[in-house]
């Protein structure tokens, strides 16, 4: 099945290309960031970007959760704050409300449905 294209800041491109080469078990993001259009400007609303809040429903535990997409450094899951580099902030990254995402996580595959994005304006 051929993925949808993503769509990612230059931005945050930038910042996520070089957390790449500094951290280990990154080869799923460089692999997104590989296929992603990269927009130098106005990025549309409610696609998920680094610092994005936004609402997601896992389609195999039907689970609906809310989180903040951020960089390791600032993850805390007890706080809803998912690190890119989880296999479910990869997913995510790039894709827009009312996507549906394919992914593997440890569990196995899943389905992915954003149901809400809110950004703040950063990386746009």
């Amino acid at each position: 099945m051929k993925k949808k294209q993503i769509i990612v800041s230059q931005h945050d491109y930038e910042i996520l290309k070089t957390l790449c080469y500094h951290s280990p078990g990154t080869e799923k993001l460089r692999e997104e960031l590989e296929r992603a259009v990269i927009r130098k400007h106005k990025i549309p609303e409610d696609v998920v970007q680094v610092n994005s809040l936004l609402q997601f429903r896992d389609e195999r535990s039907g689970a609906v959760r809310e989180v903040k997409l951020v960089l390791p450094a600032a993850s805390n899951i007890q706080q809803g704050k998912l690190s890119i580099l989880s296999p479910i902030g990869t997913a995510l990254l790039g894709y827009s409300t009312g996507d549906i995402i394919d992914w593997e996580v440890p569990a196995g595959k899943t389905q992915l449905h954003i149901l809400r994005v809110i950004n703040d304006g950063a990386g746009q």
